[in-house]
């Protein structure tokens, strides 16, 4: 562990101290991600008894790869199937808080125009009437100028890399870092297939070798060693991973950054972006669901009865002729009674949103006004985005400040285990500490802070997982069940959720005999 990294997690210990009283005048609670429902499944216990009931087919699992597996389902004509959701609503990572002031998003809080080869959210957007033709975006859905900034040695900077105090060294090794991965951008294997694609499936199996060593030593072999470079690629890592980067796949850190290709839409770094984030996505997927979403559904068992499969939940029994399961790899050993036990890791992350009734002056004062995205260098959390950002509000409040921390520098088991020790006032005390020296009149203006602990948020792309045959054999369907969630791609992102649930939902259409068009592919 570097030293950097120690003394961030050293410093992170009192967001768990508790305090003797709330603060004055704030609100607030630690709210979501239920794991005490959760964690029944490791303790011995039956369903309540009560008549099964039957449907064709199970979706286990509401987060994007359950909602696109229903979308699919429905896209052909198959009515009779229920999804059961362990939250009491369904998105999983793309879930939101409703404040009078504006939504916020819980988690994912973007979507990158989509590459060529993400036809089911070309798909998607689509049918939402935000891409019409092949690369026609409506305009203002997109993130709004300033989109990104990072305050380093006491100003506030556009762009994410840390220009303030770089030496001539720092500079030129960011411009090989470019460089090179524009030449990854371009690289093409004999097949044609990219490098680095989104979905990672079409991506090429040629360069699988990266992914036995660590961004870091990837990093070393290239002689890079600036400290803003490294921690802007680290930030990369920690931003869609979860990860540091000794922890990080070298094929996953160049992922990051060399996969989007925008669509064929210029510039290549455009995103949507709504008060609510990926929310509105959800919103749009869980339409027509109606009562077949069931939610607050901790689902126990799953088992194979004769011909059909039988789904335990704590309160009710279901039998289908199918199962799309689209609930994290991890389980498998607790719900199919799987011997086997998958070495996926997950990233536990914390996340908080600030209600503020006004913008703080020392915003006012910035002149710029805020970014979108904004980012503390050399900071433990990843700054915060703002959920008025597309509107006029945010030019003086109200609005909400969604905060996010991974905690990378931990182990994951001691991570989750602070988390469930935490109280509130310790985490209102660790966020106020970490934004003060840029906002140090924040605590004034922001009048609730509601956090949320993803145990489990996304899972960790390690040196050798993503292309390991483990992963792959995970999405292999079984006997009228189909596997679907963004892990099975090594890492979680909207676009590998979305391909894993189509591709799973396909799989039991053929079954059916019900194939119809192919949605992975154009």
């Amino acid at each position: 562990m570097k030293r950097r990294h120690f003394l961030q997690g050293a410093l992170a210990l009192p967001w768990l101290a508790s305090c003797s009283s709330r603060q004055s005048g704030l609100s607030g609670q630690i709210v979501g991600a239920n794991f005490a429902l959760g964690h029944r499944l490791r303790q011995a216990g039956q369903a309540t008894v009560r008549p099964p009931q039957k449907v064709d087919v199970v979706i286990a699992g509401g987060g994007i790869a359950g909602l696109t597996a229903a979308w699919r389902l429905s896209q052909a004509g198959v009515d009779d199937f229920v999804m059961l959701e362990l939250e009491e609503d369904a998105g999983g990572n793309s879930r939101a808080a409703r404040y009078p002031a504006s939504p916020a998003p819980w988690a994912a809080h973007y979507l990158p125009v989509p590459t060529r080869e993400s036809t089911v959210v070309r798909r998607l957007l689509r049918e939402m009437g935000l891409l019409r033709g092949s690369n026609l975006f409506e305009e203002g859905q997109l993130c709004h100028a300033n989109e990104e900034r990072v305050y380093v040695l006491g100003r506030w900077e556009e762009g994410l890399f840390p220009k303030a105090g770089a030496s001539s060294d720092d500079f030129r090794q960011l411009r090989q870092f470019e460089d090179h991965i524009q030449k990854w951008q371009k690289w093409r294997d004999r097949r044609g297939r990219k490098a680095f694609a989104i979905p990672m499936a079409f991506s090429s199996p040629e360069l699988r070798y990266l992914d036995q060593i660590s961004m870091a030593e990837y990093m070393a072999r290239q002689h890079w060693n600036s400290p803003r470079l490294l921690w802007y690629v680290e930030y990369g890592c920690r931003d869609d991973y979860g990860c540091s980067l000794q922890n990080t796949s070298a094929w996953a850190g160049l992922h990051y950054f060399a996969s989007r290709d925008g669509g064929g839409f210029e510039p290549k770094d455009l995103q949507f972006v709504w008060p609510e984030g990926n929310h509105r996505l959800v919103q749009h997927l869980e339409r027509d669901l109606g009562q077949r979403l069931h939610t607050a559904q901790l689902v126990m068992r799953i088992s194979r009865q004769g011909d059909l499969w039988e789904v335990q939940t704590q309160n009710q029994t279901w039998r289908a002729r199918q199962v799309i399961y689209a609930l994290p790899t991890f389980l498998r050993p607790y719900l199919l009674q799987e011997q086997a036990r998958p070495q996926f890791t997950y990233a536990p992350w914390t996340v908080c949103n600030l209600v503020l009734d006004r913008l703080p002056p020392s915003v006012t004062r910035e002149g710029a006004g805020l970014s979108w995205d904004n980012v503390l260098y050399d900071s433990p959390g990843l700054g915060y985005v703002v959920a008025t950002h597309q509107t006029q509000s945010h030019l003086q409040g109200p609005s909400v400040w969604t905060y996010y921390r991974p905690w990378s520098e931990l182990e994951p088991a001691l991570a989750r285990q602070q988390m469930l020790d935490s109280d509130w006032e310790g985490v209102c005390r660790q966020v106020f500490s970490e934004l003060s020296p840029v906002h140090p009149d924040l605590r004034e203006a922001c009048r609730q802070l509601d956090v949320m602990h993803l145990g489990h948020a996304m899972v960790r792309p390690l040196p050798g997982f993503i292309w390991s045959q483990q992963r792959q054999a995970a999405a292999q369907p079984g006997k009228g069940i189909y596997f679907a969630h963004s892990d099975l791609s090594g890492f979680s992102i909207f676009e590998e959720a979305s391909y894993h649930g189509v591709r799973a939902a396909q799989e039991a259409l053929s079954d059916l005999g019900k194939a119809g068009a192919d949605f992975l592919r154009e």
